[in-house]
């Protein structure tokens, strides 16, 4: 209360952050309207009002966002949100094996974990599309799914552009809860929300509008859909992004469940400082260099894959520095050689942008007796730096020739290229192999042999054969230049020229870091038909209560009204004393025949309720 009291009589922020001086290196940077500046742990966002933490001082700082200047309002709310979609998604992602086989007792867990972390919509999602299934409670589902699309665009309302995969993911379930209680009007409008919040189309929400939209369907019979919902729809669909899978999907309609994930709370020990996970579960596996050789294009060693080729989810990054700032570029397509000398293109799974893709690996070990110095090359896209000249010979022995590398190490990224002298000692064996001096680490293989003129000579691709030697393995630069000329049929490299000025380029901005990261993933949980717009994990329950009884196996009969049908016969009307007995229609029911008077016929659709 003392700290609040302070805060609210202080007539400007700059006079508290000049009291707390910056005491930890990994804290985030605050910064006043007034230009002050501190570095201090977010504890809490609560209402108006921020709570930090300064290392070594016992008593927490609360400050009003209002006197925080934007990118540090922004930065707040970046971080909370972060930490509270970690949070939640760590307790929900033990539960999510089960919820195909067990929708409902699963979702009835995930309700809990959506009350208990009341900003995050990841386990709201996931329980009402569960409820929906596994119980039939589509008002349930409706009002989770409204909770979870209210949380998302709380998010936003403070980080524009937050959660749109999410979003798309909520909206396409809440039209597939409309269809099962016959809203088509409804599910029209939720797809068309969903299409429009999507960066990329999901091929599942694809199906489930194209399903609605054309028409032609046993289940379009059983709701109505205006004109213009589903011109609209069409529209929307016609001009969206729409994802180039196609996964084979039969006439159903199917649940969405993709979420991006928290990138930075949570995420998996760092082991390099300065350098950011690209998904909570990927874990650093292995490190190397790599340089520019062509706009986009970098080469480097493929041994940097060499034990990791029975993993199933390996994503590649490279590190640039653009702006000052240090970034991690993912990349969209490698190239490899493989054991008969052609090229295994990596299948990625989407096409959705290059910070974006996870790719699966699938490394060729070389046959015996072949060169096992196999080489990578990384597509790229986003990277702003200079190709290097490439010469065209082999490196002679006892030539002096530079090797720029990075060196492992928590400083890895802070230290920056590294510079090695040593010169070639052998001549090229019958795989083009060359023994180099130089002192070649898992850091620095990968990285380029260059002379005094900044021209390559060879690359360092390996530690030395024998692990007590110093010095690596190389190859040259003619070996270099004819597998690219094989393999990358969309560019070219350079030669070097006498009176090239390209040779004035700096080195160290064209050789970058290359990391290996694994990503820990549950089995097959995870669906191959995500749209691959940006790091999620997916997975598809289709909907199996059939449209046509509402999942119950029963339908009304069509031959009667609750069991008993009407029909018209010539009975007594009236007496008259003077005319006698009056005779006239009359309308009377009986037992229906259909249905026995149950009222109710088994669904020729389904099986006790379930397609």
């Amino acid at each position: 209360m003392l700290i609040r009291r302070i805060v609210s009589n202080l007539i400007c922020l700059g006079s508290i952050f000049a009291f707390w001086a910056p005491s930890h290196a990994q804290e985030h940077s605050w910064t006043s309207t007034t230009g002050s500046q501190i570095d201090a742990d977010l504890v809490e966002i609560d209402s108006d009002q921020v709570t930090l933490k300064i290392n070594g001082r016992p008593a927490p700082l609360v400050v009003g966002l209002d006197k925080l200047t934007e990118q540090s309002r922004y930065q707040a709310y970046e971080i909370w949100f972060n930490r509270q979609d970690a949070k939640q998604f760590q307790m929900i992602r033990q539960h999510l094996e089960g919820m195909v086989q067990r929708p409902g007792a699963v979702s009835r867990l995930l309700l809990e974990i959506h009350k208990v972390i009341p900003e995050s919509p990841y386990a709201g999602v996931w329980a009402a599309a569960g409820i929906s299934e596994g119980e039939n409670d589509n008002v349930f589902a409706k009002r989770l799914l409204q909770q979870s699309i209210e949380r998302i665009e709380n998010q936003q309302e403070h980080l524009p552009g937050r959660h749109s995969m999410t979003l798309a993911s909520a909206y396409n379930n809440l039209g597939v809860v409309a269809l099962k209680d016959r809203g088509g009007n409804q599910a029209a409008a939720s797809f068309t929300d969903a299409i429009r919040h999507s960066g990329v189309v999901s091929p599942i929400l694809e199906h489930n509008a194209q399903l609605v939209a054309q028409g032609d369907t046993e289940q379009i019979s059983l709701f109505e859909l205006a004109p213009r919902l589903r011109s609209e729809l069409l529209t929307s669909l016609a001009s969206a992004n729409v994802s180039t899978t196609k996964p084979r999907l039969d006439n159903s309609f199917y649940y969405m469940l993709d979420f991006e994930l928290p990138l930075e709370a949570g995420a998996a020990s760092r082991k390099i400082e300065g350098l950011e996970a690209p998904s909570v579960y990927s874990e650093l596996m292995a490190i190397g260099t790599g340089f520019v050789v062509a706009p986009g294009i970098v080469v480097t060693s493929q041994q940097l894959l060499k034990d990791y080729e029975r993993s199933a989810n390996l994503i590649v990054t490279v590190g640039t520095t653009q702006q000052g700032a240090f970034k991690s570029l993912l990349c969209k397509s490698c190239l490899l050689e493989s054991t008969y000398g052609y090229v295994n293109r990596l299948q990625s799974y989407s096409g959705g942008g290059a910070s974006t893709v996870f790719t699966n690996f699938r490394v060729v070990r070389p046959a015996s007796g072949t060169a096992n110095a196999t080489l990578m090359a990384l597509h790229v896209p986003g990277l702003d730096a200079e190709p290097l000249l490439i010469a065209d010979d082999t490196p002679k022995v006892d030539s002096e020739l530079k090797l720029y590398g990075y060196k492992p190490g928590q400083q890895m990224v802070a230290e920056g290229v590294q510079q090695y002298e040593g010169k070639v000692m052998s001549s090229p064996t019958p795989n083009g192999i060359q023994v180099v001096s130089h002192d070649t680490t898992n850091g620095n293989r990968g990285g380029p042999l260059v002379d005094d003129n900044n021209v390559v000579h060879g690359m360092v691709f390996g530690l030395p054969s024998n692990s007590l030697d110093k010095g690596g393995q190389a190859f040259g630069a003619r070996i270099i230049r004819g597998w690219f000329n094989r393999h990358v049929r969309t560019t070219s490299l350079k030669t070097p020229d006498e009176n090239d000025s390209r040779r004035q380029i700096n080195v160290e901005d064209s050789v970058v870091p290359v990391f290996i990261w694994e990503t820990r993933r549950g089995g097959k949980l995870f669906s191959e038909v995500a749209d691959g717009s940006a790091p999620s994990e997916s997975l598809l329950i289709k909907n199996s209560w059939c449209l046509a009884c509402g999942g119950t196996g029963l339908c009304d009969c069509p031959s009667c009204t609750g069991g008993m049908q009407s029909y018209r016969t010539k009975d007594v009307i009236a007496r008259s004393a003077i005319a006698g007995d009056i005779i006239g229609t009359v309308v009377k029911k009986k037992k229906c025949s259909t249905c026995s008077g149950k009222s109710k016929l088994r669904c020729k659709i389904c099986s006790k309720g379930r397609i």
